[in-house]
């Protein structure tokens, strides 16, 4: 389920952006429209809290991670 608002909901700069995108990718992802909407409200916390979740693991080197994203996404069957 997608909420309507996600899809009209965005600045004007915000839509020309996501026309670019859908210009050179055919579409604009899911995670993408998410995170700009009410970006200063959601966005930029989650983001930041993603990225110290994601590229700060002593485990994984960054390409494994990069690796891992896109094989749960063919999971998924869902673009990476």
């Amino acid at each position: 389920m997608r909420l309507t608002i996600l899809e009209t909901g965005h600045r004007w700069s915000q839509r020309l952006f996501f026309k670019m995108i859908k210009l050179q990718m055919g579409h604009v992802p899911g995670p993408m429209r998410v995170l700009t909407y009410r970006r200063s409200w959601f966005g930029s916390p989650f983001v930041d809290c993603l990225q110290q979740a994601m590229r700060n693991s002593k485990h994984w080197s960054s390409s494994e991670m990069e690796l891992f994203a896109a094989f749960i996404s063919k999971l998924n069957r869902c673009t990476y």
